[in-house]
């Protein structure tokens, strides 16, 4: 496994390697580090190539046309929500070329997945035995990446140890995809995190770490909208009394964490408000 961290965002690009198949996963960002990876995909030789795509977001797509004839793919979902976003896509990958003074040599085009699958899929490709699952919460049509075998996650934009959950819905629903995987974990099937963004997890300490610290933030975020709804506040007076709130990333310079991390708080509120003041998770 080849792990290809960009400049921008640490976003991680994995590339599983062998003459008899090879799997890519979220090729990017920059023109020249899809070269670089393009580069030793070319020495291995592989026979045929399959691109996998966790999820529809810019920084994760831009790699498709580097291998035209590879099969790809993607969530059911995925498609639609990349089309819905095209112009985001292409403005911030013109926008991240830009700044690093590279070049695209054609505008992103959106392309729809030859295989799209969600819920819990087995493939094989190659040598590689590969379980997708779906995982809800930071976007709906996002999956992770597991090799049983070799006890690998690719876990997406979860589990990262230099951002935040970014969530797209209440967090209870991220919550649950974490929930899936645990007892994976606590069976020794995943020793190994790649995250979509940050450092490479070793070890099972350092992988229930990551699993404790999304948790536990999700948990703090729950509770505080919870107590600020209970006790009559508006979300955006529930977003400034959670601002002093501490979590990974916080001070980051690249990400905007402070503003993730106030979407969050308004996404727990309104779980808070939905629920009828039952309490975090509806219980």
């Amino acid at each position: 496994m080849l792990v290809r961290q960009s400049v921008r965002y640490a976003m991680n690009s994995v590339a599983l390697l062998d003459e008899q198949h090879a799997v890519l996963i979220d090729p990017g960002i920059l023109p020249s580090e899809i070269d670089d990876i393009a580069a030793v995909v070319a020495e291995a030789s592989p026979a045929p190539i399959t691109l996998i795509f966790t999820h529809p977001h810019w920084d994760h797509v831009l790699g498709r046309s580097w291998w035209p004839m590879a099969e790809t793919v993607a969530h059911d979902a995925f498609f639609d929500a990349l089309q819905a976003d095209l112009a985001y896509v292409r403005a911030e990958a013109e926008r991240v070329a830009r700044e690093a003074t590279e070049r695209w040599a054609r505008p992103f085009e959106p392309f729809p997945p030859q295989h799209c699958v969600s819920g819990l899929n087995f493939r094989k490709f190659g040598p590689w035995r590969i379980v997708l699952r779906s995982a809800p919460g930071h976007c709906a049509s996002q999956l992770n990446v597991h090799l049983p075998e070799q006890r690998i996650l690719i876990a997406a934009d979860m589990l990262s140890d230099i951002e935040i959950p970014a969530l797209e819905t209440a967090p209870e629903v991220y919550r649950e995809s974490l929930d899936t995987l645990m007892p994976i974990v606590e069976g020794g099937a995943i020793e190994t995190i790649v995250p979509g963004h940050g450092a490479i997890a070793h070890g099972r300490d350092q992988v229930l770490a990551r699993f404790y610290a999304d948790l536990d933030y999700l948990d703090a975020v729950e509770r505080g909208a919870h107590g600020a709804w209970l006790g009559g506040l508006s979300a955006e007076a529930a977003a400034d009394k959670l601002e002093p709130m501490e979590y990974s990333g916080k001070h980051a310079t690249e990400y905007p964490t402070a503003e993730i991390h106030r979407e969050n708080v308004f996404h727990a509120f309104r779980a808070a408000a939905s629920s009828n003041g039952k309490g975090p998770g509806g219980s």
